[in-house]
Order: C-alpha cells, then structure tokens, then sequence
C-alpha cells in the first residue's frame, strides 16, 4: 500500500514527529515500529544491496520480505543510503539534520565513525534526541561484544531460571531481549521528546540488552540477597505459590494460577476435591509449595479427566485464574484478541495474511494504527522521503541516484 507525499495512514499523538533509523534486526525495528503506530514518521535507512539483512531470513517465495521483517517494520518508510560514500553520507546528515530523533542498533563505535554520532550532530543540532541500542551498551568490557538475544538470554541469567532442572537451560522462545530492549527505547524516546518540548534541549539514550535482561531478574536478585538461595528453573511452576503451573489434560495443557487460600478453597470445591483443603500438607501455599508433587499426584488424574478448554470455562467461570495453552493457530483464532480487532489482513505479494497489531488502545486513533505495510523493497519511498524531509525535486533526486548516494 502506498500513499501520496506528505500524507500519514495514522492521526497519533507522535504525528509530525520525524525520526530517522539507522537499524536492523529486531532490537532498534520493534520499538522505531511502536513509534511509528504511535504516528511518527520513520524513515529506516537500509544499506546498499539486499537491504536490512533480516529481510533474506525466509523460506518462503517472498524474497526479502521475510517473516522477521514484517514483523517489525509496518508503517515505516525505507531509503537506502550508502553511508560509506561522501554523497550518501552528505544525505543522511541532511535528513537528520530535519529529524528530531535519532534511533540506530550499530555496534558501539560505528556511528562515531561515521560522523554520526551524538556529541558531533549536536553541534549544530542540539534538541536533537538519540538513542542508542546495543547489546551490552556503550561503555564497559563487554561494549565491544557482539550481542544477539539468546546471547543475552544467556549472560543475563535467563535461562538459567527457564525450563527444568533437567532440560536447563532452556531459551525463551520468542526474541524477548530485543522486544524488551526496543520497548524501552521508544519509551525512552518518546519520554526525550516530551523533554525536548518542555525544555527545548535533546537527550543521549543508551539502552543496553544486558541491562534489560538484568532488570527482568528483579524478582530472583532480591530473593538470592535475601535467602542466599540459588534460584533454580521450576519449569512452569511458581517458587512461593501451588497449585500455579501446567497441567495436562484429556486433550490439551491447561496454565493454573492460584494465589490465596480463597482461591484454594474454590478451586478444591469445583474439582469436588475438598478433603485437599482439610489435609495439612496443603494448608497453606508455603505447604503446599513443599509438597508440590505430592500435591500434583492429588491433581494429575483429576485432569486426565477434563477436557482442556472446558476446564479452563469451569474454573473461570468460578472466578479462578487460568488459561488455555495456546499454539500459533490458537492465537489466531483467538475471540478475545478479534473482539478487540487485534490483527489486520495483509496482501503481500498475493499472499492474504494475517497480521497481529499495536499492543494498546488509545482514544482518538483508528482501531489499528497499521495501515501502510512494510517497504516491499528498500528504498521503496526514497523519492517521497527526500522530497518531504529535505525539499529535494526530481532533478536533484536523480543526481543523488547517479552519484551513488542511493546504494
């Protein structure tokens, strides 16, 4: 889908926001796209040649459009920049120069390089925002690192608390570090930018995964501070509450979360297991966390008997909190995440898909603020970009294109 220059598929509270991506990947795209929804226009600089490296992961006949970026580029628009000629340099620093923020995921160090840095772009750009995402930051021993999100995974201690004592470490399934990570840069950026309208001076953002990996494990430092216990993988179960893991069922796993003695009595009552409550191994959670497997052959056969979703449809219904284990068929079908018109119906190349959404809801906005597609090719919007951001005519942007400057 395209749409003419100078007009915007999304009305958000970021519109006339420009912001300029030097980036790849998932951990910069994921949150430049979260800023995007939220109505900036983002312009994704893509090098020369095939463009940002994730488009070639696929194996399917959607040659660089693969499903790592789709996933994390809707809305934005794409030009390709030789960075490493003087003309397409000279053009990036031209557009960031209109831009009010910056976002780029090179390693540390590149864009110092190539002028491109903070300290040399607020010389004469000094509202400018900037935000830096790596894996291990721009300072420190480890700066240099090269980082990816299972690497992250590691050295940030999550897997060593996910999966079994037996099947540790396990990763995370989903690229959960990247996705934190870009988070919390376009929340940062978007924090800056509020700044800059306040204060009228820009900001420098260095996110690091390591740290946000680190930040997740909260829960475990301070429980290791206090009891001088290794926290351990438990699988899907809970250090300080049972019942509160998976359980299989007749047909399909069912997530069980009990969290007072309340709970407990409701759901011993439903399963039309109240004697559970009167004997003195489960009286309370910290019993019951002692006893857990003793508790899990008391429950095992009761759920070999329930279909999943109909237990599930029980307990809820009882006030209890549960959910169903959901595989990628499941979530598409999903009626809760329909009734809040979550997905989006995308024709990529002939291809009818279907395209999860924004995770919010904001008055004044569309439903779904993901109305233009990511760039079928890079560079797709060259033309408009220059002609929006820079005031370039054809002339002008034909003489870029000859030069080099475009890739």
């Amino acid at each position: 889908m395209s749409y003419p220059s100078g007009t915007y598929p999304v009305a958000g509270p970021l519109n006339g926001i420009k912001i300029i991506a030097f980036e790849h990947a998932w951990a910069a795209p994921y949150g430049t796209m979260m800023l995007a929804d939220m109505g900036a226009d983002v312009v994704k600089v893509e090098p020369p040649g095939t463009g940002d490296h994730v488009r070639a992961w696929t194996r399917n006949d959607l040659d660089g459009l693969s499903p790592h970026f789709l996933a994390v580029n809707r809305n934005k628009r794409s030009i390709v920049l030789d960075l490493k000629s003087p003309e397409g340099l000279a053009t990036a620093k031209r557009l960031i120069a209109e831009a009010d923020a910056v976002v780029e995921n090179f390693s540390p160090g590149v864009m110092r390089k190539l002028g491109l840095d903070y300290d040399t772009l607020t010389e004469s750009h000094p509202d400018l925002v900037y935000c830096s995402v790596s894996g291990f930051g721009e300072t420190g021993p480890y700066s240099d690192r090269r980082a990816y999100d299972l690497l992250i995974q590691a050295e940030g201690g999550l897997l060593s608390v996910t999966g079994t004592d037996e099947e540790s470490p396990a990763k995370v399934g989903t690229a959960v570090v990247d996705v934190l990570a870009a988070m919390v840069a376009a929340f940062s950026v978007a924090s800056a930018l509020r700044g800059k309208e306040a204060l009228g001076q820009g900001r420098y953002i260095d996110v690091s995964m390591l740290d946000v990996a680190a930040s997740t494990m909260a829960f475990n430092i301070f429980s290791y501070g206090l009891s001088g216990v290794m926290p351990k993988p438990i699988g899907t179960a809970h250090p300080l509450l049972a019942p509160y893991e998976v359980y299989s069922t007749a047909t399909t796993p069912v997530a069980i979360a009990i969290l007072t003695e309340a709970h407990w009595a409701t759901f011993c009552s439903v399963l039309g297991r109240e004697d559970l409550c009167t004997q003195a191994e489960f009286a309370t959670a910290p019993m019951r966390v002692s006893n857990r497997e003793l508790l899990n052959e008391q429950l095992r056969p009761i759920f070999d008997k329930w279909d999943g979703p109909e237990l599930v449809d029980t307990l809820a219904g009882a006030g209890l909190a549960c959910a169903s284990v959901n595989d990628v068929a499941a979530i598409l079908e999903h009626p809760q995440l329909h009734d809040r018109d979550f997905f989006s119906e995308w024709n990529v190349r002939g291809h009818d898909l279907i395209a999860p959404g924004a995770p919010w809801r904001m008055t004044g906005n569309a439903k779904q603020p993901q109305d233009r597609l990511p760039a079928d090719r890079p560079g797709q919007h060259a033309a408009d970009i220059l002609r929006d951001w820079i005031g370039a005519d054809s002339a002008e942007i034909d003489d870029l294109s000859a030069r080099g400057a475009l890739g």
